[in-house]
């Protein structure tokens, strides 16, 4: 009993260091093509910041871009890409991160 205690201890306390340093984000539309039916989402973080986004909001973000254009839905293509957006000298200030969406079915 002891132990299933003192694990429980050890797993809540790595769960609250993970996500203090962990910050949740929204993907908003920076980009796109409607000629090749492509958008793309961003978010932005610090050099210091670990940041995750909802994989399903963003993708309900990307449909509803998409069935403006006309499409039926979005389907994500892998992957991320990092660019530094704000550079100080050699140094990055804000990078930015970019997932991009393809638009598919006519609808």
């Amino acid at each position: 009993m002891k132990n299933i205690l003192k694990q429980t201890l050890v797993i809540a306390t790595l769960a609250l260091t993970i996500s203090a340093c962990t910050s949740m984000k929204t993907m908003e539309a920076t980009g796109g093509s409607l000629a090749d039916g492509v958008i793309e989402l961003s978010y932005t973080r610090t050099p210091s910041e670990t940041s995750i986004f909802d994989e399903q909001d963003a993708l309900k973000t990307a449909t509803k871009r998409c069935k403006a254009w006309g499409f039926k839905k979005a389907d994500a293509f892998s992957g991320e890409q990092t660019s530094c957006r704000d550079q100080l000298g050699s140094r990055c200030d804000v990078y930015m991160v970019t997932k991009k969406y393809q638009c598919v079915g006519k609808g």
